[in-house]
């Protein structure tokens, strides 16, 4: 057995050296004196008909090493209509399992639907009866969040992966607001930034996407000033494909905002301009300042498929061995236990 383990270890080890951003030497911090980490943003299969005890065996293997005590599983922000969606049914019993390695956010299969499904100036009350009822098995679930939810959702151009647009200050999302607040569960937002109408970026030019965008920030905003009592986590920070998700931007939103947190996502195929990590690895000091600014506002999110690589939880490894010792415990685990409330969760 111990070889087993000894083996998968090496091989995560060459795939990290093989990475943007990795030393060929990942010897510098030892799993057993890493800073551990807690994933708060992660998917166990891309849909229903993976195989998730496989999945999970895997992924547990896969956490010993990059030291992540604890993953949040969450469904993808499903489409209306979608195939093979998954969530609030299927990952409980992961968790129910596993509870002090894993925890799980629902909504992405059905409050997700929901909400692009109805127009916002179009909400009936049988539509708020219906929302408001899923919302509640979610939290009478064992769930710790609401997510992913999906306001500007880029397709890759492959398969069914879809486009998604609403504006998020949807009456649904401050119903949701609303309810989070009153449950103290955090609501996980999947939104590219768009400061204003712009062209989609060239490289997204594919498959569903349309060619422009609407101005997303101002609604952002309108949702957090909703009801200042619900936190709003903008998932995948680092990790940009307008380009318009900069430094500057985030600390402005921070700054105005008390309610809203992010979590860092990094991807070695995705867009780097806006990235915390240089091509070399080192951390960008414009990024160091915001995190030095906000220690208590960010939280790793690697957005990871568990049926698929780990390239997304190695580069998660490998930012917060790069964050300064006085903030990276912070960044790496406590502010998801504080956000996520999982120490009262586990009791």
């Amino acid at each position: 057995m111990r070889n087993g383990i000894r083996i998968w270890g090496l091989a995560i080890a060459a795939l990290c050296a093989a990475l943007p951003g990795f030393a060929a030497d990942t010897s510098e911090t030892p799993p057993s004196k890493a800073v551990i980490i807690i994933d708060t943003h992660a998917h166990i299969m891309r849909n229903v008909r993976g195989n998730a005890v496989a999945t999970v065996a895997r992924a547990l293997r896969v956490m010993d090493d990059l030291s992540v005590a604890k993953t949040i599983l969450l469904p993808p922000p499903f489409p209306p209509g979608h195939p093979g969606t998954y969530g609030r049914r299927e990952l409980e019993p992961v968790v129910r399992k596993y509870p002090e390695r894993f925890a799980f956010v629902a909504g992405g299969e059905s409050l997700n639907v929901m909400i692009h499904a109805v127009p916002p100036d179009n909400v009936s009350p049988k539509d708020v009866q219906r929302f408001q009822k899923e919302a509640m098995l979610i939290v009478d679930s064992g769930a710790v969040g609401f997510g992913e939810l999906a306001a500007e959702h880029f397709s890759s151009g492959r398969g069914r992966h879809p486009y998604e647009s609403t504006r998020p200050d949807h009456p649904l999302l401050f119903m949701l607001a609303d309810i989070a607040a009153q449950h103290a569960m955090p609501i996980d937002v999947h939104m590219e930034a768009v400061p204003q109408d712009m062209d989609i970026p060239e490289r997204m030019r594919r498959g569903p996407n349309p060619e422009r965008v609407k101005e997303n920030i101002s609604g952002l905003e309108r949702l957090l000033m909703h009801n200042r009592n619900a936190r709003i986590i903008w998932a995948h920070a680092g990790w940009d494909l307008t380009g318009e998700r900069t430094v500057t931007l985030m600390r402005a939103l921070l700054a105005k905002h008390s309610n809203l947190y992010m979590s860092i996502k990094l991807d070695p195929h995705g867009p780097h301009r806006t990235s915390p990590l240089t091509p070399d690895g080192e951390l960008r000091p414009d990024w160091i300042a915001l995190f030095r600014a906000f220690p208590d506002r960010f939280t790793i999110g690697s957005d990871q498929f568990l049926d698929g690589g780990i390239e997304r939880l190695a580069l998660a490894r490998k930012l917060v061995d790069a964050l300064p010792a006085e903030i990276a415990p912070l960044i790496a685990s406590e502010n998801a236990r504080n956000l996520y409330r999982l120490d009262a969760k586990s009791k």
